[in-house]
């Protein structure tokens, strides 16, 4: 009998165990920078976002990214097979985003100082 429950645990854990996943990073790459050559309130901090500041994470269907209390990026999430915008967003600080189809897609987020940063990930 003692065999018999710790199976049941078992068989019942590997079912719920995608209830319990974590949210995946998604990977951001920076695309593009404007960097100012003249500004004289610079003191050599290169004044673009550091893209390891800007998180973007997806859980389920549901992504989410925290840009920091500072910053108003407009993100764009698009289909790559078809192009199509499928969400879209101008937010500050953080913000979360249901992505209606299962797929891969990409997101970018474009800062105000004019970066632009792009990561690829799939809804399952």
């Amino acid at each position: 009998m003692k065999k018999f429950f710790i199976l049941a645990l078992f068989v019942l854990g590997m079912y719920n165990a995608s209830a319990f996943a974590m949210a995946q990073e998604i990977i951001l790459t920076e695309l593009y920078s404007i960097m100012p050559l003249d500004d004289p309130g610079d003191n050599g901090a290169g004044g673009r976002p550091n893209p390891n500041l800007i998180i973007a994470t997806i859980d389920g269907d549901q992504l989410s990214i925290d840009a920091g209390a500072d910053e108003h990026p407009y993100v764009e999430v698009v289909a790559p097979e078809t192009g199509e915008v499928v969400a879209e967003e101008e937010f500050e600080g953080e913000t979360t985003m249901s992505i209606p189809d299962e797929g891969n897609y990409e997101v970018y987020i474009y800062t105000e100082s004019g970066s632009v940063m792009m990561g690829e990930f799939e809804v399952e």
